[in-house]
């Protein structure tokens, strides 16, 4: 387009800069997480054996005390056979409390605590654990006797609790997706080899209708990237679930355009931005 400025007699040309729809597939070079993956990512879930604690992982404890084999009251329920046992670290000590298929170590002085869920269990039994360990982390009160000695703890964390209520949720989400997909030898939840994020995307894959989420990603475009272009953004997954082989594409549309702040040098940086997300599923 050319402009006259009849004042200055001087010619200017205004480049005319049309928006548009660009489509981009991710490359193992560019970064993109889905607040369905933050969601894990920020709870510690990756896959079984479930195990987390919430100081260094690089601390191991000097020495282990064994003070026996009691029942154990948790204020909302008994168990009985648990092994108890004093980790003593440097700095602090745990008292551990030890079943077959878990184990969880508190201090209640400073809040800090570790537990492990091992693979293997049962989706009855593991259930069951999810809905002790939220219960536990709600609010729990803990007594027991070993030989003369009485013991008394108080112990809570409301982000555990929501950790474990999401869990939950998960087994049952878990237990539809092998109905459908009729894979009934593999229905034990801690026995799946895949992500939690992987059989979350497998489960939704289900639905080709799209849902209301937000990303972050830093992808670098081969294609001029201008203020206001809306984008679209493919991404596959390549799941193999139980020796069933699974693509999954993501298909990411940006709820508004790209602004002046996200776009330098052909470079996409993007943080919390609305999209609307499908997901197709595909079985070879």
């Amino acid at each position: 387009m050319i402009e006259i400025n009849k004042s200055a007699n001087e010619v200017v040309e205004t480049k005319i800069i049309e928006n548009k729809e660009i489509e981009l597939n991710i490359k193992p070079s560019d970064f993109l997480e889905t607040s369905s993956e933050v969601k894990f990512t920020s709870m510690a879930l990756h896959e079984f054996p479930i195990k987390y604690r919430n100081f260094s992982k690089e601390l191991e404890p000097l020495k282990s005390n064994f003070l026996g084999i009691t029942d154990v009251d948790f204020g909302f329920m008994k168990l009985e056979g648990v092994l108890v046992k004093v980790l003593d670290f440097l700095d602090f000590k745990l008292i551990e409390f030890r079943k077959k298929d878990f184990r969880i170590a508190i201090d209640e002085k400073d809040s800090l605590f570790e537990y492990e869920i091992y693979k293997d269990v049962k989706n009855k039994r593991l259930e069951e654990i999810f809905d002790f360990f939220a219960k536990f982390f709600k609010a729990s009160t803990i007594k027991f006797k070993i030989a003369n000695d009485k013991y008394e703890y108080y112990f809570h964390n409301n982000i555990e609790y929501y950790k474990f209520i999401t869990l939950g949720q998960f087994l049952t989400q878990y237990t539809n997706l092998i109905s459908e997909l009729k894979l009934y030898r593999y229905k034990n939840l801690s026995s799946a080899k895949n992500t939690f994020f992987e059989l979350d995307l497998l489960d939704k894959s289900s639905s080709e209708e799209e849902t209301n989420i937000w990303i972050n990603a830093e992808i670098k475009s081969d294609i001029d990237v201008n203020t206001g272009d809306s984008l679209i953004i493919r991404r596959f997954h390549k799941i193999n679930f139980n020796d069933f082989p699974y693509d999954v594409e993501e298909i990411i549309t940006l709820v508004h355009p790209l602004t002046e702040e996200e776009i330098k040098d052909n470079i996409i940086k993007l943080t919390r931005k609305s999209v609307k997300i499908k997901l197709r599923r595909v079985h070879k």
